[in-house]
């Protein structure tokens, strides 16, 4: 048996094992669906055609990770419509905050999180409200995905508005995806306010840096799943890709 005295690098190996089990294990605990777990900010596809907001999202994505602890802004809210990489941004740089920084993370579905503490209220649950709450309030980057895409009630609003606050309060860091957005120029498309309330916007103007991003859907560009899977792309199809976007 060889001991730590003998082999000194006995101990490094063992803390580099243990520090590579630590992360696992947060990233596990992240809830992150399996659909994103292989992506990252490296494999953000942008092709020809592509509007010029998702690069610049891109970049501020980036730049966020790279200054945290110390970036500017507090969070971070991907607007735009569905299928232009929002989740997969936000998906990436709770990724790379958890694996780098020490932190710990959470994936949270707006629709899921609502259903899972309107079930709470069942006499027959064997879970309260505030266990469904804790990790959304103590997770240090929260990850809060398709905001407002639950219909808008006065109980909707309030949990919403309680959620954010309380995060707001804490300095937590909090990324955000939406489809909704603020621009209510045409009255037949609800605005991001009209969906949360006007509170709960108004306390997102202190909480994140909005980050808009437009464009066509990808999916209908590529016929893939995601935006990292079109990175996996041949690149014969991705040339062909980026012939039907021009």
């Amino acid at each position: 048996m060889t001991t730590d005295a003998e082999d000194p690098g006995a101990t490094l190996r063992r803390c580099s094992c243990y520090a590579s089990q630590d992360v696992e294990r947060r990233l596990k605990n992240s809830l992150i669906p399996s659909r994103y777990q292989r992506v990252e900010l490296s494999n953000f596809s942008l092709y020809s055609g592509i509007d010029g907001t998702l690069e610049e999202a891109q970049l501020t994505a980036e730049k966020f990770a790279k200054a945290y602890p110390d970036q500017k802004d507090p969070g971070l809210l991907f607007q735009g419509p569905s299928g232009v990489g929002k989740t997969h941004l936000a998906v990436a740089v709770l990724r790379k905050l958890v694996t780098s920084c020490g932190v710990t993370g959470r994936f949270v579905d707006y629709r899921d999180l609502l259903r899972s503490i309107q079930n709470s209220y069942n006499p027959v649950s064997e879970t309260s409200e505030m266990e469904i709450l804790h990790p959304v309030l103590q997770a240090d980057i929260l990850l809060l995905d398709e905001l407002g895409t639950r219909r808008p009630t006065d109980w909707v609003r309030d949990t919403v508005t309680q959620i954010l606050n309380d995060r707001y309060k804490r300095e937590r860091v909090t990324l955000i995806t939406t489809n909704y957005e603020d621009d209510d120029t045409d009255a037949s498309i609800p605005s991001l306010a009209e969906r949360i309330g006007p509170y709960a916007r108004s306390r997102l103007y202190e909480m994140c840096r909005k980050v808009p991003m437009h464009g066509k859907d990808f999916r209908q560009i590529t016929g893939r799943g995601t935006v990292q899977d079109a990175a996996d792309q041949p690149k014969s199809s991705r040339a062909a890709s980026r012939r039907h976007a021009h």
